[in-house]
């Protein structure tokens, strides 16, 4: 699910003089300190936070107070200026809040009884798989509840109970560094945003160090090609060259194999943010990689046994096989504010030499058993 760039933002009709003059063009030309991000922005004022949807009319945008604004479309969603009660449905909006140290301020969560919280926490739990209880997340005193769009799962939410839904994909975010940024959507609506910058400019400054360090190793030693993906019903997918995964194997000092050349030489079908590889056209690309890469669910552990079991096609004879095992790591949550430490053990397993692994690492070679 992509998020779209071409809107028009604009402040007009302002009532003071002194506020904000008139604005307009794409986000590009209005964004204020978010370097990474490309479906949140602020105005250069940070009076008006905006979250991109899939098409300009699905743009929507937020300020605190009684701020003397406008948007061009009329569409502003106004909330209380301090301090803000934080309901959350998806799990992934758990770790920003926590690193914020904002417990007292999150009032509801959806899926409760599967995040990590601190002993402050909400009591009250939103739901979960059987939806949304409107009639709990009321109770919780929440002044906005953030979500994500896709499905629209809080459709007709705010109508009936009067609290608005903030919905964004920071999971659509091509970069880890665009993911982590959303600290700062956080820090803006819990009225943190001096901490939410402090935190994001550590991650992001020891990522780019990792970075620099990949890259020189990287070109001292070489750069090996990645194979990923997973299988199913007989087909496999794999993300796209210009996706997260890509970018992460890249600054960690290797090529990912399913880049644009690869899927022209081969005839692979995209479909969305995947391609999609026969078997045959797997065992052909996985020939001509060094290293063979996987995301995994495995409460047993996983080892080479149940590498060559999922792809007895495969020869791994020679090839360099790691993994991250989610039911050992925090991959879908405190990975989002981690992707410096991320970075860090997938360059241990890519190049040994340039950096150290983590103490449980989220990417570690797969041992034989």
């Amino acid at each position: 699910m992509g998020c779209s760039l071409v809107l028009s933002f604009g402040l007009a009709g302002c009532v003071n003089p002194q506020c904000s003059t008139e604005i307009s063009g794409s986000p590009e030309g209005v964004v204020s300190s978010v370097k990474w991000a490309t479906g949140f922005g602020f105005s250069p004022d940070h009076k008006i936070l905006w979250v991109a949807g899939e098409s300009a009319e699905d743009t929507t945008f937020w300020a605190k107070g009684t701020a003397d604004v406008l948007v061009d479309n009329g569409r502003l969603n106004r909330l209380p200026a301090a301090p803000l009660n934080l309901a959350t449905w998806s799990t992934t909006h758990v770790p920003f809040v926590l690193a914020l140290a904002s417990e007292r301020q999150w009032v509801g969560c959806g899926y409760l009884d599967r995040v990590k919280r601190a002993t402050e926490g909400p009591q009250l739990n939103l739901g979960g798989d059987a939806g949304l209880s409107e009639e709990t997340l009321l109770a919780s005193g929440a002044d906005v509840l953030t979500s994500y769009p896709f499905g629209d799962p809080m459709e007709g939410v705010e109508r009936r109970t009067g609290i608005p839904v903030l919905a964004f994909a920071e999971y659509s975010e091509s970069h880890a560094l665009g993911r982590a940024e959303y600290i700062k959507l956080f820090g803006w609506l819990l009225g943190k945003p001096a901490l939410a910058d402090s935190l994001f400019d550590g991650i992001e400054s020891r990522y780019q160090i990792l970075v620099g360090e990949a890259k020189r190793e990287a070109n001292a030693s070489g750069w090996p090609s990645v194979f990923t993906g997973s299988e199913s019903g007989g087909q496999w997918t794999a993300p796209t060259e210009d996706g997260l995964v890509a970018q992460m194997v890249a600054d960690a000092g290797g090529k990912y194999a399913f880049n644009s050349q690869m899927a022209e030489r081969y005839g692979l079908r995209r479909a969305g943010t995947n391609y999609e590889v026969q078997l045959e056209q797997c065992a052909l690309i996985a020939e001509e990689c060094d290293a063979w890469g996987r995301v995994v669910y495995a409460k047993g552990g996983w080892t080479m046994a149940d590498v060559i079991g999922e792809a007895p096609w495969c020869d791994f004879s020679s090839k360099l096989v790691f993994h991250c095992n989610t039911a050992e790591v925090d991959y879908f949550g405190d990975a989002i504010l981690e992707p410096d430490r991320m970075l860090a053990d997938l360059i241990s397993v890519l190049h040994p030499e340039a950096a150290q692994p983590s103490a449980l690492p989220y990417f570690k070679r797969t041992p034989l058993k």
